[in-house]
């Protein structure tokens, strides 16, 4: 590289993290009542053209990984954005990003509206990773199982307040969304995980919302869900016999009696 070469790629590079310092400092200013916002300034992309982008990304994605390492999320976060923009049909940058915010930032704030501003962002941020790669199935995947994981009760206070803002706002059911997007994964290409380990999930999904809605007092969509998990299971036996990292015959059981328990309950309701 000439010198002028190596010139202008500095000065660039400088505007790059002066940019990428901007968004930092809007980050963490935010107040409790602002909309969380998440697109760098689309000027970047422009001047990282043509040889000087490689590089440039090379650049982003290690001070990334610093500021992971170094828990400095905020700072991560407007990096990823930059690499999301330079780097639209890299899926990792995607997934990268929206775990960011879902889940390393949320830990950041105590009031669930907060939280649930950042997850939702990490959500939507994800989604449109998917429409940008079309053929991931390891992002599909990713979506799907963060709306199983962040919406679960066991591991997160919240659950419940998050899955009724994402009912109330978008309109959207964690549970079909999550089934959506892990099936879609299952006819993509991945890379991180084998069939076995999505299928598997989708069975979970399944159970799992069969006790959420009979928590709910759905008892209708309960034994729905109940009755595909059963189905599922059953299908996931019959195809992979040589799979011991689950008991699969029990979870059938316990399974098929809760089943039969809400069949038991819709009945006396249409009586």
């Amino acid at each position: 590289m000439g010198r002028r070469k190596r010139n202008v790629f500095l000065l660039v590079l400088l505007c790059g993290i002066f940019f990428v310092n901007v968004w930092i400092a809007s980050f963490r200013n935010t107040s409790e009542t602002d909309v969380v916002r998440y697109d760098p300034t689309e000027s970047i992309p422009l001047l990282l053209m043509g040889g000087f982008r490689g590089i440039a990304v090379d650049f982003l994605w290690a001070r990334a990984i610093a500021r992971h390492e170094e828990k400095k999320y905020y700072e991560l976060l407007a990096v990823n954005n930059l690499i999301a923009k330079l780097q639209p049909n890299f899926p990792a940058v995607w997934i990268f990003q929206a775990w960011n915010m879902a889940y390393n930032i949320v830990s950041e704030w105590d009031a669930p509206q907060n939280k649930w501003k950042w997850i939702s962002t990490g959500l939507n941020f994800a989604k449109k990773g998917a429409v940008k790669n079309p053929d991931s199935g390891d992002l599909f995947f990713e979506l799907g199982y963060m709306y199983f994981h962040l919406f679960d009760q066991r591991f997160f206070p919240y659950a419940s307040y998050y899955r009724e803002q994402l009912k109330t706002e978008l309109g959207e059911d964690n549970y079909e969304e999550s089934l959506y997007w892990l099936r879609q994964s299952l006819v993509h290409k991945q890379k991180l995980r084998n069939t076995l380990a999505v299928e598997r999930t989708i069975g979970h999904v399944l159970w799992r919302a069969a006790l959420c809605f009979e928590t709910e007092g759905d008892i209708d969509k309960a034994l729905h869900y109940a009755e595909s998990a059963v189905e599922e299971w059953n299908g996931y036996q019959m195809n992979h016999p040589e799979d011991v990292s689950i008991n699969v015959e029990e979870l059938i059981r316990i399974m098929k009696e809760k089943k039969a328990f809400l069949q038991g309950i819709s009945k006396k309701n249409t009586w």
